[in-house]
Formats: C-alpha cells, sequence, structure tokens
C-alpha cells in the first residue's frame, strides 16, 4: 500500500514519518493529536484488511495484547477501523531493536546480553501467566530503550500470540506462525506449543546477543527449519570465548524435547545470571505459565517435577546425543532443502511468490521429519544389512537414478527406488515405488526430457547414505529446469536403493 503523507491524521493521530514495514503493513511514527504525545501506528494493509477472517483475527490481537500490563511489553492505546484501514496506536520507544543493535556492534558483552535477556524474560512470564504464547521471540521484536548498557527492554509484536487451547490462528490461514531462525521444533512439526516454545525462542535470542549469529545460519529456510529438528543446541563459544560460561544454558533452553527445557523464561534468565557470576540460582524452578500456555497434565518438565523434591533435573543434550525428539531423524540423511523436480509443473518452472513457496517447503520438511524414520531404520527390514554403504555405493546409485530419468526409462527408474521410497514435493508427497514411478510416468508424458545432470554433488556414505547437489532437467521446447537436490540412500538386502528423493527447485 501507498505511504501516507507527512501530515495526514488518521485515528486521531498525526502522522510524521515512516519508523518500520512489515508483512502486514505499515508503522508510522505520529503525535496523538489530543495529548500531544508521540505514539507508534501500525496501518494494516488494505487487503489482508478486506479480508473478513482477517478481521475478526486483528480484533483478537488487539484485545489479547492490551490485555497484558507490564513494564516490557509494549501497551497498545487504541485499535479500531477508521476509512477502511484497520489500525493499532502503541507506545512509541525512541531507540533501535535489537537486531538492529547487533548489526551495529557486532555482539553484547555476556553481561549486556544477560541483563536484556532478563527484562524479555519478564514480559513473557508475564505472557505466560495469562495463558498466552508469542511464539515469535526473535532480537527484531526486543526493543530497546534508553542508553547502552542501561535500556529499558520492551517485547514487542504481540500479532501473532495464539491462544493455544484454540485452533485459529492469529495470522493469515495457512500462513506459518513465527519466524524460522527461532522456531521451536515443536512449532515446525505442528505440535502443540506452550511457554517453552518461547524459552527456545528467548535461547535463541541469547545466543545470538551473545554471538551476533543465528542460531543455526543456513542458505534456506528448509535447510534452517531442519537443523532446528535435528541438530544439537549451538554453543556460543565457538563464536565468543567470553561466552563459554552460558554454553550450557543455552544448551538447555534449545533443547528439542521441550521437557528438558527451563520451565520458564525467567528460569533461563535466572540460569544465565548465575552463569556468569559463578553462583547456584537462588530459587527453585517454576513453571508460572496458566492455562493454555502450561504444559498439558502429565507433560510436566524435568526442573518441575526437581523443584517437588521428585528427582533432579535432566542435563542438557549434549551434541552427538539423541534426544526424543532428535532420535527420529538420522541427520546423515536429512535434507537441507526439499521438494525433488516434478518437470510437468508450470508452477515449478515459473516459481511462485517466495511466502507461499516458503510454507510450501516447510509443509515439505515436516514431512520428512515425520517420514525419514523409515529411511532411518528400514535398512533392518529389508534383509540383513551388510554394512555400511560406500561412498561410490551411494553416488552409483544416484547416478543410475539420473540416466533412467534422463532416458524416460521407468523400468530401470524403477529398479533405483526403495519399495518404501518417498519423494516430496512443494504441493504433494508420494510414498511407495508404484505410486512414486505413476508420477514420474506424467511427467514424461507431459514433457519431454532431454536429460537429467546431477552438478556439485556431495556424497556421504554410512549405513544411511546422502548426496547432495545441483540438478538439472533440459527439456525439449521449453527451459530447462532446476535447483537443489538431496537423495537418501539406505542398503536393501545387498542392493543400495533410494529411500528419500528432495530437492528445491530454482535454488
Amino acid at each position: 500500500m501507498s505511504d501516507l503523507a507527512p501530515g495526514t491524521v488518521i485515528a486521531g493521530c498525526r502522522i510524521e514519518a515512516v519508523a518500520g514495514r512489515g508483512g502486514m503493513g505499515v508503522i508510522y511514527r505520529a503525535t496523538e493529536v489530543g495529548l500531544g504525545r508521540p505514539v507508534a501506528l501500525k496501518l494494516i494493509a488494505p487487503d489482508r484488511a478486506a479480508d473478513e477472517g482477517f478481521r475478526d483475527r486483528f480484533a483478537r490481537e488487539s484485545r489479547l495484547t492490551a490485555s497484558l500490563d507490564h513494564p516490557n511489553v509494549i501497551p497498545i492505546y487504541a485499535a479500531g477501523e477508521e476509512d477502511g484501514r484497520l489500525y493499532l496506536v502503541m507506545r512509541y520507544v525512541a531507540g533501535t531493536d535489537l537486531q538492529a543493535a547487533l548489526a551495529a556492534r557486532g555482539r553484547l558483552e555476556p553481561a549486556d546480553a544477560v541483563a536484556i535477556i532478563g527484562q524479555v524474560a519478564a514480559a513473557l512470564d508475564a505472557a505466560h501467566a495469562t495463558g498466552l504464547v508469542h511464539r515469535d521471540v526473535k532480537p527484531a521484536n526486543v526493543l530497546l530503550g534508553g542508553e547502552p548498557g542501561a535500556e529499558h527492554v520492551y517485547l514487542s509484536d504481540f500479532g501473532i500470540v495464539r491462544a493455544p487451547a484454540g485452533d485459529t490462528k492469529l495470522t493469515d490461514s495457512g500462513d506459518w506462525v513465527g519466524t524460522v531462525d527461532f522456531m521451536a521444533p515443536e512449532q515446525l512439526q505442528g505440535q502443540r506449543t506452550d511457554a517453552r516454545t518461547d524459552v527456545y525462542g528467548l535461547g535463541g535470542v541469547l545466543h545470538t546477543a551473545l554471538t551476533g549469529a543465528v542460531p543455526y545460519p543456513r542458505d534456506t529456510a528448509p535447510a534452517t527449519m531442519l537443523a532446528h529438528m535435528t541438530e544439537a543446541p549451538p554453543r556460543p563459544s565457538e563464536h565468543s570465548e567470553r561466552a563459554a560460561d552460558l554454553d550450557r544454558v543455552v544448551a538447555r533452553a534449545m533443547a528439542k524435547d521441550p521437557q528438558a527445557r527451563y520451565p520458564s523464561a525467567g528460569d533461563l534468565a535466572q540460569a544465565a545470571a548465575a552463569a556468569l557470576d559463578g553462583d547456584a540460582p537462588m530459587r527453585a524452578e517454576r513453571s508460572v505459565a496458566r492455562g493454555p500456555a502450561a504444559p498439558e497434565v502429565g507433560s510436566l518438565a524435568d526442573s518441575d517435577r526437581a523443584a517437588a523434591g521428585d528427582r533432579p533435573p535432566a542435563s542438557p543434550p549434549q551434541a552427538g546425543r539423541a534426544t526424543a525428539a532428535t532420535a527420529v531423524v538420522d541427520p546423515a540423511v536429512a535434507p537441507t532443502a526439499v521438494a525433488p523436480p516434478r518437470p510437468a509443473s508450470p508452477a515449478e518452472a515459473h516459481p511462485p511468490r517466495r511466502g507461499r513457496r516458503v510454507a510450501a517447503l516447510a509443509l515439505a520438511v515436516l514431512l520428512v521429519a515425520l517420514g525419514v524414520a523409515t529411511i532411518g531404520g528400514a535398512f533392518d527390514s529389508g534383509g540383513a544389512a551388510r554394512g555400511p554403504l560406500s561412498r561410490g555405493e551411494v553416488r552409483g546409485a544416484v547416478g543410475a537414478f539420473a540416466r533412467a530419468y534422463g532416458r524416460e526409462d521407468l523400468v530401470a527408474l524403477g529398479r533405483t527406488l526403495a519399495p518404501d521410497v518417498q519423494r516430496i514435493a512443494p504441493a504433494s508427497e508420494e510414498r511407495g515405488r508404484g505410486t512414486v514411478l505413476a508420477e514420474y510416468r506424467r511427467q514424461f508424458t507431459t514433457n519431454a526430457v532431454r536429460g537429467y545432470r546431477l552438478t556439485g554433488l556431495a556424497v556421504r556414505g554410512g549405513p544411511v547414505g546422502r548426496a547432495e547437489g545441483r540438478y538439472t532437467v533440459p527439456r525439449a521446447g521449453a527451459n530447462p529446469i532446476s535447483g537443489r537436490i538431496v537423495f537418501g540412500v539406505r542398503r536393501v538386502g545387498d542392493r543400495p536403493e533410494i529411500a528419500l528423493i528432495a530437492a528445491e527447485p530454482g535454488a
């Protein structure tokens, strides 16, 4: 939407300048005319405001956010509609946000980082005590007022807060709720979220404040998401030796299993402060969350049991150790990008807008996370395993696939695939050799394939082999299709066979 000119008055506020932009609209620095005070005016994009479902969600967002009366939460002064525009009037914070501060300063001193995290944790505990989960805790939503080293911190953008007991998201239907760089594994897998989901995000913010780097820096959103679900928690000391005392704090906050995390954001902040001082925490850990933000009955965190005198807290996960959440995915085969080539699809020849594409890829990553367990374990069921696959065997399997596809030879193609092969695309997923071959038959009928090339192939052997690189599919009378691709290969009997095909077109 076009920006409003300075001097325009809307919702009783006079526009001064644009303060920021986001997917939902524009935020202006403005003056509330009646009181003469500076405010932040958020105007929602017209295409969103015209959607009745969104308008209902917007009304709930306003009520939920206004219900949080806490010094570290940005207060809402007014909300409503004027001239077809939905608006929020909020306190204006003269300062910056943590993301911009890190861009300028690189990283924070551990004491400064822990002080900021403590104020964010206080805001989260207040939200959790009312039954709300933020679900988008990230540096850009941490506003800093005052002087460096003595900031007053506000947690902002509760626009995607969700009452977890309900089914309605407070964003557009079908959109991903949250920011991939700080998303908890249960969020990515579509599972129930609670206060510990925000603890995970806050742990990621602590890591970023200490290091200047996001927890899992990857080239694509799907790769980042998969890292959250499969890789060991990051270690701030790998970027800054001064942050070594906080490695265990970040590891526990970002544990894959919510039950292994701190039960509250305040407990995370307390542990971080104690780690810096070399002291023990001053109070026993406890969950402050209530209602839908609290863990489900029967899902009490280990540390809650410890506080109740049951048993001591579980140690944070260590690199290389599988937790309840990570054991289902073998990192050796987990792809860094998803969605295999579909030569017949015009949508892939002309990729859709990034937002929709990322949402589709996110769904594919979820399918990988839920389905790769069959790859990691099924090589025991197709006959006795005969040792790990060599790199040559993995390379040979994917090379045979490429040659068969390039010749449109369905018989030869079928010989390269495991009986329970899984093929994942942005809008579909096929399981089983027959179903996958039927999809390839459809592609060959629609297109005249003139080859299939794999380049830059990185190959890894092991009980489950992996090959990752770029693919190109030349076509007669049409532009070639290309992108990144990952193959998962396992041994069935005495033969290496492809059990997973996943790629990202256009990457």
